[in-house]
């Protein structure tokens, strides 16, 4: 089967970099936390909050926007991130065909979210996400050295639950981290179809293997996230 995180050579590169950026981050937060006066009385008599998420995880792929109704208690607000990856193959080859899968990723990701916060910035999130995807596939077999092509879509929902701190400055500056979030999948799906073939190549085989790619993208897309930070203005 194929790996079901998918290991795409663009998503290899990632984890490092954004630990380490996020750790500084997280620090340069934690640092300058403390000018943010009354982050409870400032959430409540705001009105909107917008900014951008990041960190290790799903939003480090999709790094998505986000824009909320700020309050004493709770927050609730919107986010959408889309990303577009290549995937050489090389770590989506299925152990059952030997079939290699290759293309451009599409990666679309709408969710609803909802904070409750406990005191000053400590609060839990609660989200709902939508992830779709599209692709333009090729499959190849290796030994045979037969090609074909096709698409696969994919949608999944998952749901997410985490902790964190966001603060909020009296002069509407929002800075915040989820430190970690955990997710799972309520439902998803892969759909694949091959539209044309060369060479020496079995077309169910192509279709299984292209099907099981778009399942590990599903998988992947409910991954644990650590230091997932925001950062945005408030008023």
């Amino acid at each position: 089967e194929v790996n079901p995180y998918c290991n795409f050579s663009t998503f290899k590169r990632i984890p490092m970099k954004v630990f380490l950026r996020s750790t500084i981050l997280a620090l340069f937060f934690l640092t300058n936390a403390i000018y943010a006066a009354d982050s409870k009385s400032n959430r409540k008599d705001n009105v909107v909050s917008f900014g951008v998420k990041g960190g290790v995880g799903w939003p480090a792929i999709t790094s998505p926007i986000f824009i909320a109704i700020p309050g004493e208690k709770w927050s609730v607000g919107l986010d959408y991130g889309s990303k577009t990856f290549t995937t050489d193959g090389e770590m989506s080859e299925s152990s059952s065909t030997g079939i290699k899968s290759s293309g451009t990723l599409n990666i679309t990701d709408t969710g609803l979210f909802a904070r409750y916060f406990y005191g000053n910035s400590f609060n839990s999130i609660l989200a709902i996400n939508s992830m779709n995807s599209e692709m333009t596939v090729t499959a190849t077999n290796a030994t045979t050295g037969g090609s074909a092509k096709g698409s696969l879509s994919t949608s999944a929902i998952r749901f997410t639950a985490g902790i964190g701190n966001h603060w909020t400055m009296d002069w509407g500056f929002e800075i915040g981290i989820d430190w970690l979030t955990a997710s799972t999948l309520l439902s998803s799906s892969s759909s694949a179809t091959v539209t044309e073939s060369s060479g020496t190549i079995d077309v169910a085989d192509s279709e299984k293997t292209i099907k099981e790619l778009g399942e590990g993208i599903n998988t992947f897309s409910a991954i644990p996230g650590v230091f997932i930070f925001s950062i945005g203005f408030s008023f």
